[in-house]
């Protein structure tokens, strides 16, 4: 299975249609050099809410469809994307999350477990799903979440074998040559 990993530009706040661009690009260079899961850095729709004004402005609500609409341009009968972003939640929560999109649906959310490490406006997720796309299954730890061990342990009891890091490492877009996309081949071993 080969995979890709894309370092989005740091976007402003709320570039949410930028970032759909961008990312639709990445998919079809992943379509056509047989890339089966492309991973996205958190955050990279909308931005990082402990970095914006007003972060309740370009969360996203799942439970509403919103997320939905928002990937519907990204849908890939071939590629599976994962991609950060802020959702909003019941009672104004906020979670650093990323979607699973599959076949032009969202058939999975993480929210990230540890948000950053002196204060965040985001809370913190207690859930550690495991994924599959076709004979893989893998978990996500964006960021933080890999410092820590028992995360990945109780993945990899469900059954991950892979482990994905959404980490938004990006730069200011003007000061970018050009974005990055790389791909590897995961082979399982027995």
């Amino acid at each position: 299975m080969r995979v890709a990993a894309y370092q989005a530009p740091l976007l402003p706040s709320g570039s949410t249609e930028v970032a759909v661009r961008l990312i639709r690009e990445r998919i079809e260079w992943c379509e056509s050099e047989g890339v089966e899961i492309l991973c996205c850095p958190e955050g990279v729709l909308g931005g990082l809410a402990d970095y914006a004004h007003l972060p309740i402005a370009f969360a996203i609500d799942v439970e509403r469809g919103q997320l939905d609409a928002v990937l519907a341009p990204l849908a890939s009968d071939r590629v599976t994307t994962i991609v950060g972003f802020t959702e909003s939640a019941p009672r104004g929560r906020l979670y650093n999350a990323a979607a699973i999109l599959q076949g032009g649906s969202v058939v999975g959310v993480y929210r990230k477990l540890y948000p950053a490490i002196n204060r965040s406006v985001y809370a913190p997720g207690d859930r550690m799903p495991v994924f599959t796309v076709g004979d893989l299954t893998f978990g996500i730890l964006m960021c933080r979440d890999s410092t820590y061990r028992e995360p990945a342990r109780i993945m990899a009891e469900q059954g991950a074998v892979a482990l994905f890091v959404p980490t938004n490492n990006g730069t200011a877009i003007e000061t970018r040559p050009r974005d990055r996309l790389t791909a590897k081949t995961i082979r399982r071993g027995k």
